[in-house]
């Protein structure tokens, strides 16, 4: 399996595609919001949400060559290789068009967006893997979302769904349970409404801040999930799990812990 989390953006896609030039760069594979971006062995794709069954295209045209259930938090996903090596991944799908071996055209629908794995709303994660082995940004080989040719050429006939809210109020506007400080983000845990929320702001991009939800684990231990990642968040630190494993610990340089 690929290894398989970033900043949150708020950018819009749209299915509006250019032709690509052949073999160099790849189609956006579905309609959404962009609410998560790429980042090097935390986030090894992008998180494009939407409203459950949007259609999911093929980014590019190759071989399915899985068609199933990710153990490690995907859910139903589909790996697709494509000539001269690299690999596509799609995520939480809710449900897949394709089975392994099929031969997929680029634009061909292959799966509808769902929720499914390690997901709490509706939304495709999106990785490319230009040598089959080492993921990379898709952002740079995907065609500007002003474009305005569109690459669907067969009839869509899912049966059309309301396009669910997407909120990108990333501020704390409740109380906060935790909030503390590493020598590279901002971390805060809030209480917005009974719900909870895990909000991180790396120093280095202070404009862009993450907002999950969250829960409680135990005493004054939360944890929030974004996709294969899991950040557990103390008064005293913060621990960054990958697929049930621990990476890394980061301690505060500065905490207040409220507790809840």
């Amino acid at each position: 399996m690929l290894n398989r989390v970033s900043p949150a953006l708020t950018q819009t896609v749209s299915l509006m595609n250019p032709a690509p030039a052949p073999d160099t760069s790849l189609i956006w594979p579905t309609q959404g919001i962009i609410s998560q971006g790429f980042r090097k062995y935390e986030h090894e794709g992008i998180d494009i949400a939407g409203a459950k069954g949007t259609p999911i295209l093929a980014a590019a045209a190759g071989t399915v060559v899985k068609a199933s259930w990710d153990n490690w938090g995907l859910g139903n996903f589909i790996e697709i290789k494509h000539l001269h090596g690299s690999v596509t991944v799609y995520g939480h799908n809710s449900r897949l068009l394709v089975s392994k071996g099929q031969q997929v055209k680029q634009g061909q629908i292959i799966a509808e967006m769902g929720s499914t794995g390690n997901s709490t709303a509706p939304h495709l994660h999106f990785e490319f893997y230009p040598d089959g082995r080492l993921a990379s940004n898709p952002m740079s080989l995907l065609p500007s979302t002003t474009m305005v040719k569109t690459l669907i050429n067969e009839p869509i006939s899912l049966t059309p769904k309301p396009v669910l809210p997407i909120h990108n109020n990333t501020e704390c506007n409740g109380t906060p349970v935790i909030t503390g400080e590493t020598a590279t983000a901002s971390i805060k845990v809030c209480e917005e409404n009974n719900q909870l929320f895990y909000l991180g702001k790396l120093k280095q991009a202070p404009n862009q801040l993450l907002k999950i939800r969250a829960w409680k684990v135990n005493n004054n231990r939360y944890r929030a999930d974004n996709g294969t990642f899991s950040y557990l968040i103390s008064p005293e630190k913060i621990e960054i799990w990958r697929n049930g494993n621990p990476i890394r610990a980061d301690n505060f340089l500065t905490a207040n812990g409220v507790g809840n």
